[in-house]
This record gives structure tokens, C-alpha cells and sequence, in this order.
């Protein structure tokens, strides 16, 4: 390849990428301002041709260590102690080097924490 194709390459993917970041942020609003409702319909769907129905997501996302220490606000050693024991969900291998949690695992996993009882005096 020369070096211009190169260049027009490297161009295309930064902005290909800078587009997905865009689309990442929008979806990542629309989730927390409205949970499970993505893109307002603009006609039922059984009506609608399958090339025009809107973009699904699905609610449950991959997610990282960082992201799930984010999330249970546990540190890595902690995550991968309770895994060890069984007290904490284990991820998911997607290559050799490379696991992913359920982020529904993860929230049925906070959910079912006991609750401390009220304070006594």
C-alpha cells in the first residue's frame, strides 16, 4: 500500500471511531434518562419493513473490571477473592486474554447483598 492509501485509511477509521464515541454517548443517555426504551417508535413494528425498524439494544452490556469495580465500588482483589469463594459472579472468557461480567449478573448480584437492619439504640 502507499503511503497516501495509508493516510486515507488511518482517516477513515479516526472517523469511523469518532462516530461510534458519538453514537456510544447518545445511546448511554437515552439508557439512563429512559431505561429500556432507546429510540421513540415512529410506527408499530409489525407494520414497519425490517430495514427501517430502529436500533435495539440490548440491556445487558459486557462489562470490564474497571466497570464492575465502578459499579459495586469493590476493589479488583475483592472481585476476584469473592469469585474464588463463589460469593461474586465470574465472567464470561471471550479470547485468551480477555473476560467480560454480565451486567446482569452483576446487578442480580447486588440486589440479593443483605441489607443492614435499621439502628438500634
Amino acid at each position: 500500500m502507499s503511503q497516501s492509501a495509508n493516510e486515507a485509511l488511518i482517516a477513515f477509521v479516526r472517523a469511523l471511531a469518532r462516530r461510534q464515541a458519538r453514537i456510544d454517548i447518545e445511546l448511554e443517555a437515552q439508557r439512563h434518562s429512559d431505561p429500556g426504551i432507546l429510540q421513540p417508535e415512529a410506527q408499530p413494528l409489525d407494520q414497519a419493513p425490517a430495514s427501517s425498524r430502529p436500533f435495539q439494544v440490548r440491556g445487558d452490556r459486557l462489562l470490564t473490571l474497571r466497570e464492575v469495580m465502578s459499579l459495586t465500588s469493590l476493589g479488583s482483589s475483592t472481585i476476584y477473592r469473592r469469585m474464588k469463594t463463589g460469593k461474586f459472579p465470574k465472567p464470561k472468557r471471550l479470547s485468551e486474554a480477555c473476560v467480560r461480567w454480565r451486567e446482569s449478573e452483576i446487578e442480580k448480584w447486588m440486589c440479593e447483598l443483605p441489607t443492614t437492619g435499621g439502628v438500634s439504640k
